[in-house]
């Protein structure tokens, strides 16, 4: 069997080709195998030929369980914000930031883990008495 090429090793890759040459990449880091099962080229949106993959049966299975455990992953997560994807406002951080000065992170994640009720009232009783004098 002849070695696939590093996709966009033989030809210009621009920005927009780049996700389609990570993904081809990612197929043909599946494993060793050498056999040839099945070959995928990608084209990109305007049908310029991207690069091209020679995948072996046991390459193809574990796409294909990698694609369906990341379809489910989708839908299992498709209502959930995930706080990575979202900025925060600046204003706001600040804001809490200076709320929050004070406070013992660590002793509250230690008395979290003995007891989440008691640190969520120290935390109520300390953030609670800053807002009453006007902090």
């Amino acid at each position: 069997m002849t070695d696939n090429p590093m996709p966009g090793a033989d030809r210009p890759s621009d920005d927009v080709n780049l996700p389609l040459v990570d993904l081809l990449s990612a197929f043909l880091e599946l494993s060793d195998d050498t056999e040839n099962a099945g070959r995928l080229m990608l084209l990109s949106s305007t049908g310029q030929f991207v690069g091209d993959a020679s995948l072996s049966a046991r390459d193809i299975q574990i796409a294909i369980k990698a694609l369906a455990a990341a379809k489910a992953f989708t839908d299992a997560t498709a209502d959930i914000t995930i706080p990575g994807e979202t900025k925060v406002d600046a204003y706001l951080e600040a804001d809490l930031e200076e709320h929050c000065l004070g406070l013992d992170a660590d002793l509250l994640m230690a008395m979290a883990e003995e007891d989440p009720s008691e640190a969520v009232a120290v935390f109520d009783k300390v953030t609670g008495q800053r807002d009453e004098d006007g902090a």
